[in-house]
Parts: structure tokens; sequence; C-alpha cells
């Protein structure tokens, strides 16, 4: 799959988060996309980097219309009217001033409106934005669900720790994309679906590091900012919370002790703190009291990493991990927050607290690392960094196409029986898998408890050791051979080869009890079960859908029926029509979202999803269940994940009860 003639809208912000989206663009544009740059007035000139780099970039503002003011005018009237009778009751009120509400509600739905026509007027086919836990990032979220268009998202930098935004971060994106395990852990963890993760590695670091090998860049950065040969430099990256600092008694305290003739420190300031700030005080602070530093806000962080010998960081920044890629030994100090330091409790940074204490550094100088630092640093950088960062815009970009060629159905297959139907018969379909175990208690319940008047099972093998022992199975059993490895492939081919007019596809490993009403539901709609427990307690009393539109089993009894939207949990059960119709199962689809999936398909095609609540079945052990559910995945088993997400983009069920899902990430 190409991406010619493929309209892909990128939403950009501050320069140092939009970089990480540059390398993914350039390679769309090259595989033919028409990248389409827009972004929305705000409080620094967002637009900035894109015209520095000579590319055009779209205001939503300049998509407004007589009617989208008016629709703008009615949302903030009609909210503001609820509002003003309500807000007095929340808390909140005290931490979000009436000045405050009075400027971003509007802004935001202002944003939103005009999102809407851009939307109207340009057709994207995908968005991309570097995540959606922003305000833009969730009204691009929103609106691509509502208008069925994938969302392409990446991690914003070093993610330092929990954050309760974070369970938002894959609210709406079709596809995640991470620098590595560590961040993967760290969101999984805080709720955020693994099923829409996939390991990239960092998309810029790597270009930016191979560009500037060259000793010569080195030497030119140097004479850049007139620091003398032969001289150690320190870098100083400065965090926000430090970067207001104006007092010049707190620079003194940090800095003289530090003074030496060898040593030469270079500052430089986050962007997010105000220019006009840094020129007018910090900057004519350190030319009047310390000429000896060197003091940067605009200057290439790059350039400087690649530079430094040795970086320290002030509070929290991308910059110190980042440091620590570049090979560059880390020092740290906490914020100013009262909050612990951050780096220095992982292990990956040398403390110089207190302020002035510079004996870390100095021993440093003098000898070098200490060797368990740097065996803890390599191991950090590993987990942080994915192997793959040499190619993560390739892979990124790999993702893109994955989407797009599931959205264009380029793989798809119909379903194909291959022999007619024998009116009155149930197909039991069950794959092999690798457990012997469960593929003999299934096909022992089976045996034992179903009491139709004509049945047969269908035995889909696809591992070899197991095929030799169906050899000897006997009795109204067929077996079928398959290479293939996916549980939809497997239930796709067994189909293929049944006689019914009714399948059910069991999972290996769950055990069929009871069907009282089961085949009747199969025969109008996709049937599911209650599957219990050995200990009688629920295990799948169908699908529901969570906050990030991930299908999940329904594990506790009281669940309301509205939220039972998908059959599944191990069996299903559809007549031969149905599923013709709906297309069957897509082989596609990862194990975990395969009933998902064909319940979906079958909503579609004008078939519900049925529960026949007086019939039973237990799970005696999981098989086909990938990883277990809200866990990592293996970074190779993306492409069946993000296949669901991408087909059904805009039409999954969706959870908005977000209190529920959050549980105890909101307690403090």
């Amino acid at each position: 799959m190409h991406l010619k003639g493929k309209k892909i809208a990128c939403f950009v912000a501050l320069p140092h988060h939009t970089r990480f989206l540059w390398p993914i663009t350039g390679l769309a544009e090259k595989s033919g996309a028409k990248i389409v740059f827009f972004t929305t007035l705000a409080d620094f000139p967002y637009e900035m980097d894109l015209i520095r780099r000579g590319k055009e970039c779209r205001l939503l503002q300049s998509y407004a219309t007589p009617e989208t003011r008016r629709r703008i005018e009615e949302m903030n009237v009609a909210f503001f009217d609820k509002w003003v009778n309500r807000c007095f009751d929340w808390d909140g009120l005290r931490h979000w001033p009436f000045v405050m509400q009075s400027s971003l509600i509007p802004n935001g739905f202002e944003d939103y409106v005009l999102l809407e026509e851009f939307i109207a007027r340009e057709k994207p086919d995908m968005f991309l934005a570097l995540h959606e836990r922003n305000r833009w990032g969730k009204i691009i979220g929103h609106l691509s669900a509502r208008h069925g268009v994938p969302y392409v998202t990446l991690q914003e930098g070093d993610c330092y720790e929990d954050r309760l935004s974070f369970s938002a971060h894959t609210e709406y994106s079709t596809a995640l994309l991470l620098w590595g395990n560590g961040t993967v852990n760290l969101l999984a963890k805080m709720k955020s679906a693994p099923e829409k993760f996939v390991l990239t590695g960092n998309t810029h670091l790597a270009e930016v590091k191979r560009s500037m090998r060259d000793p010569a860049i080195v030497a030119q950065i140097k004479k850049d900012l007139n620091i003398p040969k032969g001289k150690k430099v320190v870098l100083f990256l400065v965090g926000i919370q430090w970067g207001v600092i104006q007092a010049l008694k707190f620079w003194e305290d940090l800095i003289r002790p530090l003074e030496a003739p060898d040593v030469v420190p270079v500052f430089k300031w986050h962007p997010k703190v105000s220019f006009q700030s840094y020129k007018e005080a910090t900057e004519a602070m350190f030319l009047e009291h310390f000429p000896e530093c060197r003091v940067t806000q605009t200057y290439d962080p790059y350039k400087l990493l690649q530079m430094a010998d040795y970086c320290v960081t002030l509070g929290k920044t991308t910059l110190a991990v980042e440091a620590l890629s570049f090979g560059k030994p880390l020092f740290s100090l906490p914020g100013t927050d009262g909050a612990p330091d951050h780096y220095y409790d992982q292990g990956i940074a040398q403390s110089v607290w207190p302020i002035g204490d510079w004996s870390a550094l100095r021993k440093t100088i003098e000898h070098g690392v200490p060797e368990d630092h740097a065996t803890h640093v390599r191991e950090f950088t590993s987990d942080c960094f994915h192997r793959i960062n040499d190619v993560a815009p390739e892979r990124a970009v790999e993702v893109m196409k994955h989407i797009f060629s599931v959205r264009a159905n380029d793989d798809a297959v119909a379903p194909v029986s291959n022999a007619e139907a024998v009116s009155g018969r149930t197909s039991f379909i069950v794959p092999s898998g690798d457990d012997v175990e469960a593929l003999l208690a299934t096909l022992t319940s089976l045996s034992e408890n179903v009491k139709l008047p004509d049945w047969e099972t269908v035995i889909v093998v696809n591992n070899p050791d197991i095929l030799a022992l169906m050899s000897g199975v006997t009795g109204d059993v067929r077996v079928v051979e398959a290479h293939e490895r996916s549980l939809a492939a497997l239930w796709r081919k067994g189909a293929g080869a049944a006689l019914g007019d009714v399948f059910v596809f069991i999972r290996p490993g769950v055990l069929y009890y009871k069907d009282e009403g089961f085949i009747e539901a199969a025969r109008t709609g996709v049937a599911g079960m209650p599957i219990k427990n050995p200990d009688m307690s629920p295990y799948a009393m169908g699908l529901t859908f969570d906050f990030n539109h991930v299908p999940r089993r329904i594990t506790n009894a009281e669940t309301p029926q509205e939220k039972r939207v998908a059959a599944g949990g191990g069996i299903v059960g559809v007549s031969r029509k149905i599923y013709e119709k709906s297309g069957g199962f897509d082989a596609r689809i990862d194990d975990r979202m395969a009933e998902a999936d064909l319940s979906l398909s079958a909503r579609e095609a004008g078939f519900p999803a049925l529960f026949a609540e007086k019939s039973l079945a237990f799970a005696f052990r999981e098989t086909f269940a990938g990883t277990p559910a809200g866990s990592p995945p293996p970074e190779y088993e993306w492409k069946g994940r993000i296949a669901f997400f991408a087909k059904w983009t805009g039409k999954l069920p969706k959870d908005d009860d977000y209190v529920t899902f959050a549980g105890d990430l909101l307690k403090t």
C-alpha cells in the first residue's frame, strides 16, 4: 500500500514538540501523500517553525464563515446559560477562575466548529498529531471519530511520571506510536489502551545524531558560542520551573562554586518560558553578572547536546534523557516544587544537590562515570529508546500505510463455503492451537453435552503434533489441516469446510455445558452465552467497549444490558446466512478482537448481537488470548490490533463513564 493520493492533516504546535512529526511527514510526502499542515491561534506562533521550513500552514480561523460564526455563538450561549447555574457547585472553580474560563471555553468552541469546517472542505484521509491529551488533541480526536477519519498520535517527549492525563492518551487514537518499553509499561499502568500501542522508537533522534557526527560541526558550534579550544563544556538544561527564576542570589549560589578555568557553563533555557522575559531579565542578568557563561533560548538544543561534555538538568525536561542517548553523563537538581529528584531517583543522573555542590561532577571529570552508574544508564536508555530508533520514521509510515490498506479492504477475502449446507445441522468449529489438553477438554464437553439431533465437529488443526493425535478420532468429526496461526483465520477455514446451516465457533479451553435458546438466537443474530469460571464467577457475560473504544469481556454480572454490545468471550454462534452476509471472520484481526469484529460486521449487515441467558459454558483454560487485557503486547503483534481500530474508525461503541474507567487513578 502506498500513500499516493492520500491527504494527511497534520496539527502542529510548539517547535520542540513538532520535531517528532517532521521526519514522518517528510517520508509520507516521498511516498506520495499530500500533507496539509494546520494550527490555530494561541499564545505562541505555532506556525513559525513551518514558515522557517518553507511549508504552508493553514490556520483554522481561515475557515470561518458566517455560518460557523453563528454556530460558535450558539454554542457559547447554550453552554454558559447552563454553566452559570452549575459552576458554583463545583469545587474546581477555585482553581479555574472565570477570567480563564471566559477565554479557554469560547476558544475551544471556535476550534471545534472550525475544525469541523476544515474536515468538510479538506476531506482528510488521516489526522496526524503529536498526542491527544491537550484540548486540541481531544477536539481532533472527537471529530476524527465522528467523521470516520483515522487518527495517528505519538509520544510527547519523555513521560516523566504517573499523570492522570495518561489515562486518556488513547481515547480516540487509531494508533499511538511510542519510543520504547519504558513508556509502554507506564501508559499501560495508567490505563491507556495497549491494544493501540506500536513501538516505533524516537522518530527524530537517530537522524539528528547522524547529521552531527562530523567534528567540523562541533567546531562550528563552539565557534558560534565563543567557546575556547580545550575547555570542558557543561550544558545546563533549564526546565520550566527553574526558567522563571530571576533572583540573582539564586544563580550566584549555583554558578559561583563551579567556576574553574577549564570549564565553560552553557545554559539552554526552556522554550516555554516567555521570550520577552528571557531577553529582558535572564539574558541581561547573565551578561552583566556571569559573562563567563553562555546563555541561549533559541539555539538548536541538539547541537548543544552534541557539543557538550557533561549535562546538568534543572528540573524535568525531555532533553535530559535525550542527553543520555547522546552518551553524555547526566547530573541533576530537582524542580522547585519540592518534588523528589526524578532523574536521580531513577539512577540515571548523579545528584548535584544541595545547590552549589559540584563534587560529583568534578569526580566524574577527573575519573570518569562510575561503572555501576554507567551500566544502569545503558539499561535505562535501552528501555526508554527502542532498538529500531534508526528506522523509526519508516516504521511510523508503515503503520500509516497499514491503516490505509485495511480501510481499502486490500487484504480482505470473501467467506468461502465449500459445500452446500445441510438443513438443521449445527457445525461446532474448534481450532486446535497448541494446547492439546485444552482442545480435548472442549471436544469432550461437546460429546457429553450437545443434545442436538444433527450436529458435527470441525477441528481445524494448525499444530503438526496435534494433527498426529487426531488420526484416531472417530464419530461425526472432521479434521481440517491449516497453517494459519490467528484465531480468526482458523475459524474462517473451519467455516469453509463446515456442512451445518448454523456455526458455533469455540475457542479450545471453553467447555460447552448447555445451550438453551442459543441455537435459536444464532439463527437471527450473532449469539453469545454466559461463560463462567469453575467457581461460577463470571468469565465473560458478553463483550462491552471501554472508554478507549476497546472490546473487553464483561466480568461483572450486574453490567446493564445496554452495555452488552457484542457476543464473545470464547464462544459465538451464527447462522451460515448471517455469517456470509456479514463477511465472516476477518483474518487480519487480532485474536482478542475477532469475536467483536464479527459482531460489528453483523450489525453493519443488519443483524443484532444476542445473549442466550439460560445457556452456559465454562472457561477451563485461556488459549489464543495473546497478552492479558490491559498488558503491554509484544512489538511484533501490532498489525492485527491496529487493523481492528482502522477498520472500525468512527463506528466503535464507547463507554463514556470516565470515573468508573479511571477507578483508583482518581484517588489522591
